[in-house]
């Protein structure tokens, strides 16, 4: 008896240590360290109207050639994003300031976690990347980011009634490479509807992980 309890209290050891060992292998493995110098200064230190300012540069895209195109749309979606945080998650959110109190450098100040940054980069592929990046300090410090690329589709042409429309891709935690199938689990137990809404312009889809902007409301809104 005394041989059996000792196998399984060494087998329950082995298991435990097995755990962790996992446990800190995941967390390192989506460990990722994002800061203010990474958010695109020009938008975050704008006075301008956000969301004015991001429905003339769609508009502008009409005009633009290719290249510009890929540049204006990175700056309209980093506009976007700043204006829909303002708007409907923190309306003191200001990353850049000299404001040291969480309510305006993190976005979400949770007790169990935080959100401090989002914002959007091109890659080499002419795709969209969004970041978000987050962390917990509530039982063991973390700090990480949701990173989701999207293939961005002008359609054969662009006119005044034409639509852009962003599809994602790919996403990651940290370096992590993460399913699909992840994503819906965890979008089928949320409130996608909320989520959608928060967007001050463009009609976000999570069903379909799409993100549309419409030319002819940038006009007419």
């Amino acid at each position: 008896m005394f041989k059996l309890l000792k196998s399984l209290l060494i087998l329950i050891i082995v298991l435990l240590i097995g755990v962790v060992i996992f446990a800190f292998s995941f967390i390192n493995s989506i460990s990722y360290e994002v800061t203010a110098d990474d958010l695109p200064q020009d938008v975050y230190e704008s006075s301008d109207n956000l969301l004015l300012f991001a429905k003339t540069k769609i508009v502008g895209l009409v005009l633009a050639d290719e290249d510009e195109r890929y540049t204006l749309i990175e700056e309209i979606m980093n506009l976007i994003i700043f204006d829909s945080i303002r708007e409907n998650i923190n309306e003191e959110y200001d990353p850049l300031s000299d404001c040291t109190d969480n309510s305006c450098a993190r976005i979400v100040d949770d007790e169990n976690f935080y959100i401090d940054y989002a914002f959007a980069k091109l890659n080499d592929d002419n795709q969209i990347v969004i970041t978000i990046s987050a962390g917990t300090n509530r039982y063991v410090n973390v700090d990480t980011a949701l990173i989701m690329v999207f293939d961005v589709d002008f359609g054969n042409t662009i006119g005044l009634d034409s639509s852009i429309v962003f599809t994602l891709d790919e996403y990651h935690l940290g370096d992590r490479t993460m399913s699909m199938k992840l994503l819906d689990m965890i979008f089928e137990r949320m409130d996608k509807a909320n989520i959608e809404n928060n967007m001050t312009f463009g009609e976000l889809d999570l069903d379909n992980y799409t993100y549309t902007i419409s030319i002819a409301d940038a006009i007419i809104s």
